[in-house]
């Protein structure tokens, strides 16, 4: 560390002399600057600059040092988060995969609920279709007796005007009076 401090210190004099030259050479005419001069300018710059290390190395050290503090603490505190970044994702794909989990448990439940539900709809169907099926039954039965009750009347209606047209064409006067005093003698003795 000493060593690279050494030089770019010279580094730095040297620019600072062949700066310092090449602006003496620029000014024309002969050159004012002897070995004395240069030699005292780089003794005055030599001094300079081992002053400014002297007054800034205290602070410069303790900024460094600080800086050095602070990015070690950022790079504690990045690990720290990127730990905790880790386990989250960590956490929330084991919620995940628990989430399919339940999903595909979810999934089973309901098509075992649709089964059930689709049974429940067919017997409920099987069940109504067998009362309408014995409800028509009942009806029909019902009908059929009454149309065979209609029949005998409609049978006993034309047996009897039948009996009626036939009595009257077959039964003259004399018929018709034995058949009223054999009514009456049934009617008197009876009383």
């Amino acid at each position: 560390m000493k060593a690279r401090c050494i030089a770019v210190l010279l580094g730095l004099v040297l620019v600072i002399l062949t700066v310092s030259v090449a602006l003496a050479a620029s000014e024309g005419g002969e050159s004012q600057w002897t070995t004395g001069k240069l030699t005292w300018r780089v003794i005055n710059t030599i001094a300079l600059i081992a002053l400014l290390v002297w007054a800034l190395k205290g602070p410069l050290t303790k900024f460094f040092a600080e800086r050095k503090t602070q990015i070690q603490e950022d790079l504690a505190e990045a690990l720290r988060q990127k730990e905790q970044a880790e386990m989250l994702i960590k956490e929330y794909q084991s919620k995940i995969a628990g989430m399919e989990q339940e999903l595909a448990k979810m999934r089973e439940e309901l098509q075992k609920a649709g089964e059930l539900e689709s049974r429940n709809v067919v017997a409920n169907g099987d069940r109504m279709a067998a009362a309408m099926i014995e409800a028509a039954q009942v009806t029909a039965e019902q009908e059929v007796r009454k149309a065979k009750a209609a029949l005998k009347n409609e049978a006993v209606t034309l047996a009897v005007q039948l009996a009626e047209s036939l009595i009257r064409e077959k039964i003259n006067e004399d018929d018709r009076k034995r058949i009223v005093e054999e009514y009456l003698v049934k009617v008197g003795g009876s009383k």
